[in-house]
């Protein structure tokens, strides 16, 4: 009997110290836009962007998709998570891969990412929750970003 008290106050503990204090995740700006494959069926492109974990522990991204937007045009989701670990206490750039078919663009919208690949710059927003978590704890974070960034083709 005083093993499962002990065993519960522990868990109870720990969930405390964990969940007290926790602050967000930002991500504070995108560093680039890099076009890795453009096709007839699609695009797959690597958004580098900062992210600030103000956090004394280390979390885990969960997989998580965001809305992307490239000059106005929503280029698809950003498939992010899995095996992505944001250190505590830092502020990194991480890398996220954007896939994109093409089926759910009309053709102003094609001829509006043709022009991009002439543009030094790109106008880019990312919007929608970023799964974060570390053992017990879960969260949605909820990110809207906009920014003018460099952008390259690989």
């Amino acid at each position: 009997m005083t093993k499962t008290k002990i065993l519960i106050a522990v868990v109870l503990s720990t969930l405390l110290v964990y969940c007290t204090g926790f602050r967000e995740l930002t991500i504070e700006r995108i560093e680039q836009v890099n076009i890795l494959s453009l096709k007839k069926d699609g695009v797959e492109a690597e958004i580098s962007a900062r992210i600030k974990n103000p956090n004394h522990l280390s979390f885990t991204i969960y997989p998580s998709d965001l809305d992307v937007t490239l000059n106005g045009v929503a280029v698809g989701k950003a498939n992010v998570g899995g095996d992505l670990c944001i250190k505590r206490n830092s502020t990194e750039v991480y890398k996220f891969k954007i896939k994109s078919n093409f089926s759910n663009l009309d053709f102003m919208d094609l001829a509006k990412l043709l022009s991009m690949a002439l543009s030094k710059n790109l106008n880019v927003r990312i919007k929608g929750d970023l799964n974060v978590g570390k053992a017990f704890i879960k969260k949605d974070v909820f990110v809207d970003i906009t920014q003018e960034v460099p952008f390259g083709m690989e």
